[in-house]
């Protein structure tokens, strides 16, 4: 078409009539094509973020799968040593188990001991006493065999003072001769008699002496067994003591037993609770490995589809950078109408955006005071539309509402995003395909844009 319409301008020397038709034409077309060239750099930015996410997805769910993987491993060891645990612990729980019922036992036969022991003690003290009985009859025994002994000694006194009264009588009657023959007679029966009686005590002191060593020996034995009963009441007074003592200990360790036994049975219940969970957990992780995988899957098929997205970016980039190829040529041959711009109105429009911008900071853009203000300023101005953009190029307010999702690739915002202000050329505003001017500011707070506020003045 641009070829035919330049053969007419070169045979006719003239443009052709319907050029107003043309320049509507163009000024559609422009309209268009920016929206196309906006539409496919931020279509391009985005497939190049998918790209750049899919890449980091990728690389994640390799690490995921793999500690996954590990996790599982390590989930699967954890349960085995659960299991041997709750083995052990089981094994152990019976030994307590054992414990607690021969301390039990124990306890319960203490008590028959100690009665024993006690009995013991009333026997050995009623031997100690009928030792000591034996003991006192003893004594008296040995004191009616002292006092024997002395009745012995006076009637062997006696017998010898006997045998010597016969002597002298004998020797008496031998002096009377005759007279003293009945004398004599009596005399040697008296003396026959006192030595009958020296035999007698000579015999009865041998029994004597047998009966007294008998005695002592007795005595002796006494004593030996009051002092045995003596050492045996003390003896068993330690044993009753000593099992006492051991009473209260069996039952006190009777008492640590049951209370073990109840302490292993609660870590028993935790530890099989605890290997549930481990099982349960290893069947989720096991599950979230799977939907992992899955998941890895859907996200490779995720990777085709961006990897066509990125062809059709392509695509349509040629296809923008052709169209803006054809129209810089139309624009060429078609001539424009000269423009009336207003340089004073529009660098007092700029001066007063910085103004405005500078008592601005990061968290006053969302305010509804900011949208008052700037709409304040369109009216002052008749501005063709007015609005606010945050530093990621999203639209914070637009009035009237903005045709673009994002305005990071237009070159009035990355003026104001480097901290410039900025005036374009004339062009077709998209929005109401009209001949403006747009003039941006920066919105800077410590030394940092933040955001920017752009205004399309209409020509």
């Amino acid at each position: 078409m641009w070829t035919l319409l330049r053969r007419h301008r070169d045979v006719s020397g003239e443009p052709p009539a319907h050029l107003p038709l043309i320049q509507e034409l163009l000024a559609a077309i422009c309209v268009t094509a920016d929206r196309l060239d906006a539409t496919t750099a931020f279509l391009s930015q985005s497939v190049r973020e998918l790209v750049g996410l899919a890449e980091r997805t990728e690389s994640t769910e390799v690490r995921t799968c793999q500690r996954a993987t590990l996790a599982v491993d390590e989930l699967d060891r954890s349960a085995a040593h659960v299991q041997a645990a709750l083995k052990t612990f089981s094994g152990a729980q019976s030994s307590m188990e054992r414990i607690a019922r021969r301390a039990e036992e124990l306890e319960d036969r203490v008590p028959a001991l100690v009665e024993r022991v006690r009995e013991a003690m009333q026997t050995v003290r009623k031997l100690s006493a009928a030792i000591e009985e034996n003991n006192a009859r003893v004594a008296e025994m040995v004191a009616g065999l002292d006092r024997i002994r002395a009745v012995h000694e006076a009637i062997r006194s006696m017998s010898e003072q006997t045998s010597l009264i016969a002597l002298n009588a004998t020797i008496e009657a031998a002096h009377a001769g005759h007279h003293g023959r009945g004398f004599a007679v009596i005399a040697d029966e008296v003396r026959r008699l006192a030595d009958q009686a020296k035999d007698a005590l000579r015999h009865s002191s041998n029994n004597f002496a047998d009966i007294r060593a008998q005695v002592d020996g007795l005595a002796a034995i006494g004593a030996e067994a009051q002092s045995a009963s003596h050492l045996g009441v003390a003896a068993l007074h330690a044993i009753n003591d000593f099992f006492a003592a051991t009473r209260q200990e069996v039952a006190e360790m009777a008492s640590d037993a049951q209370q073990a036994r109840t302490d292993a049975e609660r870590a028993f219940r935790h530890l099989d609770d605890a290997e549930r969970g481990v099982r349960q957990a290893q069947v989720s992780m096991r599950d979230a490995t799977d939907d992992l995988v899955s998941l890895m899957a859907e996200n490779a098929a995720t990777r085709q589809q961006i990897d066509a997205l990125t062809q059709v970016s392509s695509h349509l980039r040629e296809t923008a950078d052709e169209l803006a190829g054809e129209i810089a040529e139309f624009q060429a041959f078609v001539p424009e109408a000269a423009a009336t711009v207003d340089t004073d109105s529009l660098e007092a429009l700029k001066g007063e955006l910085k103004a405005a911008c500078s008592r601005l900071h990061a968290a006053d853009l969302e305010r509804a005071s900011v949208k008052q203000m700037l709409l304040e300023l369109k009216a002052k101005h008749s501005l063709g539309s007015i609005w606010l953009n945050r530093a990621d190029g999203s639209f914070v307010f637009s009035d009237p509402p903005a045709g673009l999702l994002n305005a990071s690739q237009r070159p009035w915002f990355t003026a104001a995003l480097a901290g410039e202000a900025y005036i374009s050329a004339p062009y077709v505003s998209a929005q109401s395909r009209r001949r403006c001017i747009t003039v941006s500011v920066p919105i800077t707070h410590d030394q940092k844009v933040v955001g920017c506020v752009g205004a399309d003045v209409y020509i």
